[in-house]
């Protein structure tokens, strides 16, 4: 008789845990380049996630519950990463955390979550690896290799270039992760890889090694670099009269690289997980909402950071908690969810699945390529 009590109270707690509604605050924490030269990236994730938040909070999405967004600087350190990382965890007790965002920050702290047991959601990093990290990792920005494959096809099918030439970092783990990624798309498809050049974070004279790859008469380049040396790159593959068509990775992908390398950034072709030119409803409608909140175009990394919120925030509202496993098992069960990248699932490693673009700078903007 008492164990009949007993286990009808114990059934009668589940339930009542089970119904209980979320907290008035639900703690999400974000480690953001903020500072330094890759800022860039990490300025427009937070301006995307601001604008999730608002939208979040004044929408009621959560009920009477709200979000605190607490974003640090990881200041595109390492050590600075895992110690962000370690804050937020056990300081400000956060439930989830949004970043980093480079893939060399991530390949230092997101161990740190895994072995907490806290999601991580990364919006911008695509290195081979992240996601292999542990199940508690994920990430809504496409990976190198669902992005690098298509983006030479489309070169080929307009160019028919027969050799190919590359620079890149050698060290930054996502630049020479995506230099593999190119040199296999590339071998698939029957290019022939004449040239490869590396150099080392922080150098700024980048002729030496573009005057190499350029007396190898390649029909095409390939650029691997950060937003950093990304536009001193251009500039001097300009300057020292390389014409041909370049391809630059996803570090390109800022508009700051055609902002500041101007002329040397027309016909810069880039593999991209979003375009502002889609034409998807949830895509004009986050145009429209940061136009309107901060009075410029979004880039596809604040479109990646606005979606992972509302990725987050879809979680949490499907687990009905905020216990950090029942929010990864809700995050990865989201399939076919409209978003402003589009129709977005997340596959069996943790990886999106969604459309993406390829994009060509003309006449000072990213437009499609085809």
């Amino acid at each position: 008789m008492k164990r009949i009590v007993v286990a009808a109270i114990a059934a009668a707690s589940a339930a009542a845990i089970a119904a209980a509604p979320l907290p008035s605050t639900i703690r999400i924490g974000a480690a953001e380049t903020l500072t330094g030269d890759n800022s860039a990236y990490g300025l427009s994730i937070e301006k995307g996630l601001n604008l999730a938040l608002d939208e979040i909070n004044s929408s009621n999405f959560l009920g009477s519950s709200r979000i605190k967004l607490t974003i640090l600087d990881d200041k595109a350190d390492k050590q600075e990463g895992i110690s962000v990382f370690n804050r937020l965890i056990s300081d400000e007790k956060v439930c989830a955390i949004v970043g980093p965002t480079l893939s060399s920050t991530a390949f230092a702290a997101d161990p740190v979550a895994q072995q907490a047991g806290i999601p991580v959601l990364g919006t911008s990093t695509t290195a081979l690896g992240i996601t292999a990290m542990g199940d508690f990792i994920f990430r809504d920005s496409l990976p190198q290799a669902a992005v690098i494959p298509g983006t030479v096809n489309d070169v080929i099918a307009k160019y028919h270039p027969k050799k190919a030439a590359l620079l890149y970092e050698s060290t930054n783990e996502y630049s020479k992760s995506e230099a593999e990624v190119f040199k296999g798309a590339l071998a698939k498809a029957g290019i022939d890889l004449v040239g490869s050049e590396s150099y080392q974070h922080g150098d700024s004279d980048f002729r030496t090694q573009l005057a190499k790859l350029a007396q190898k008469r390649p029909d095409i380049f390939v650029f691997c670099s950060l937003v950093g040396e990304a536009v001193p790159v251009l500039e001097q593959a300009r300057e020292i009269g390389i014409t041909q068509p370049i391809i630059g990775g996803n570090g390109f992908n800022s508009p700051v690289v055609i902002q500041n390398a101007k002329e040397a950034s027309e016909g810069l072709i880039v593999g991209a997980a979003w375009s502002i030119t889609s034409d998807n409803p949830k895509s004009k409608a986050f145009v429209a909402a940061f136009n309107a909140k901060y009075g410029s175009n979004p880039d596809q990394f604040a479109a990646q950071s606005y979606t992972g919120l509302w990725l987050l925030a879809t979680a949490i509202k499907n687990a009905g908690s905020t216990d950090p496993v029942a929010i990864k098992k809700a995050l990865g069960a989201l399939r076919d969810i409209d978003t402003a990248l589009g129709t977005f699932s997340f596959d069996a490693n943790r990886d999106p699945v969604h459309h993406n673009a390829v994009l060509v700078v003309k006449n000072g903007n990213y437009v499609l390529f085809k």
